[in-house]
């Protein structure tokens, strides 16, 4: 009868121990089901972000193409009223050579 109960004392023991290592187990694999969540929620915003950040450098790119063009033209009109003056300056001086 020691024996017996020497065993199935042993046995408990061990039952204990399994019961022990299985909720360790558990509560690790609810950690990692929260860490994974928090990893989804992150890729997630992370995502959403380089979204943004796509469409906003796309409309600056717009922004700066219309500025280019709007640079061209006062280039242009520039360029046409310094000859324009020029032009003025020159029959200036010649009507008052005459």
């Amino acid at each position: 009868m020691t024996e017996a109960w020497n065993t199935l004392s042993g046995m408990n023991g061990k039952v204990y121990q399994a019961e022990e290592d299985a909720r360790v187990a558990k509560e690790a694999v609810e950690k990692a089901q929260e860490e994974a969540a928090q990893s989804r929620e992150e890729t997630a915003t992370a995502k959403e972000a380089a979204t943004k950040a796509q469409e906003e450098a796309s409309r600056y790119k717009g922004e700066a193409v219309e500025l280019d063009k709007g640079k061209r033209l006062v280039e242009s009109d520039l360029a046409v009223a310094r000859g324009n003056y020029s032009g003025l300056k020159e029959e200036l001086l010649k009507s008052e050579i005459a």
